[in-house]
């Protein structure tokens, strides 16, 4: 079960880690970014704005106008609009432009659109083409209705969202907010709306976040044996057994005296003998395979039993870093670096 949590723990922590790193790159990179670009604001054309007054002579009263246009109406204003005297009929998704003193619809055409972009418009840069389209997308996830997107041909690619019911500007775009949108996604991983801070994915891994800590805390601990505290007895004995090693790489076998109850694969490497390893001695790489001939071998372990064949198992083959030190044995390793000019060594104590 530990070896198995162990794992769990290893590969979800490189998952979490890849997001992390997203967090930290997007975090850079959003805090790198002009703000006044990514909104527009650095490129909108200053106008002055003169007072106009509304001369209310000749005007339609809002009960003179078309009853299907005031149904299911929120508000009813009146305006001036380039010049010309309005109401704007607020509806639950829309908004209606009505002429005040002809009680016609006004609908803003392509031509309109255009125009009331460029007066907006203060870059280097004119006019690549004008498409329509609805909102929301992902562009005007904020706004509602129809609309006029007029491209410009500036070097941040701007375009300017007109709406085609109010003439409104609903939104400036560019390219500094289609990078920052990009990295903004990536950091709130809300990857559909790129606004939702308190989606279901980021929920879920804060709540692995916890699990992480929890499972870290527990191999933690699981991670230390008796003998790693001995050092805090100041009357410990000097309890000892004998090794046996044969090594490939000598020709006669080496002997090495290791503290009862260590572990052999950190009991040897503490003696300058290096078994082969990947994972550090964690029981997953299966690299630290030896071969032990002593009294009492204990059954192999849920990790020796994944990672050694049964039939070198029966044969004696173990992992050293999971086998105590508990009885004097003979150990066949496969490299390591045993100093043949002392052939018999003390572990520290």
């Amino acid at each position: 079960m530990m070896h198995f949590l162990k794992k769990l723990h290893k590969w979800i922590s490189l998952l979490l880690g890849i997001q992390v790193l997203l967090w930290t790159v997007s975090g850079l990179v959003l805090s790198s970014i002009n703000p006044d670009k990514v909104s527009g604001r650095e490129w909108v054309k200053t106008v002055s704005n003169t007072p106009q007054i509304i001369n209310s002579n000749d005007l339609l009263e809002p009960a003179d106008l078309d009853p299907s246009l005031l149904e299911n109406a929120t508000g009813v204003s009146l305006e001036i609009k380039d010049g010309r005297t309005v109401y704007m009929v607020g509806q639950p998704q829309s908004t209606t432009m009505i002429d005040a003193a002809t009680g016609a619809v006004i609908t803003i055409s392509e031509l309109d659109a255009k125009l009331r972009a460029q007066q907006d418009f203060g870059g280097k840069g004119g006019v690549l083409s004008v498409e329509r389209g609805t909102a929301p997308d992902l562009e005007t996830r904020n706004s509602t209705g129809p609309y006029w997107r007029v491209n410009f041909s500036d070097k941040a690619n701007t375009s300017i969202y007109v709406s085609v019911s109010t003439g409104d500007i609903l939104e400036r775009r560019n390219t500094y907010w289609r990078v920052f949108d990009f990295f903004w996604m990536l950091h709130i991983m809300d990857y559909a709306a790129h606004e939702d801070i308190n989606n279901s994915l980021i929920i879920i891994v804060g709540l692995i976040t916890i699990w992480l800590g929890i499972s870290g805390f527990i191999l933690l601990f699981s991670s230390f044996n008796r003998d790693d505290f001995l050092f805090l007895n100041p009357w410990r004995k000097n309890n000892e057994v004998t090794i046996t090693l044969f090594d490939a790489s000598h020709s006669e076998p080496t002997q090495v005296r290791l503290r009862k109850d260590s572990n052999l694969f950190h009991s040897l490497s503490s003696n300058n003998i290096n078994v082969p390893s990947v994972c550090g001695g964690g029981g997953e790489c299966g690299k630290c395979r030896v071969k032990i001939d002593a009294p009492g071998l204990p059954p192999a372990n849920d990790a020796e039993q994944s990672l050694i064949p049964k039939r070198m198992r029966e044969s004696g083959f173990r992992l050293a870093c999971q086998q105590k030190v508990e009885n004097n044995m003979t150990v066949w390793i496969a490299t390591g670096s045993p100093d043949s000019s002392n052939r018999t060594r003390k572990s520290p104590v």
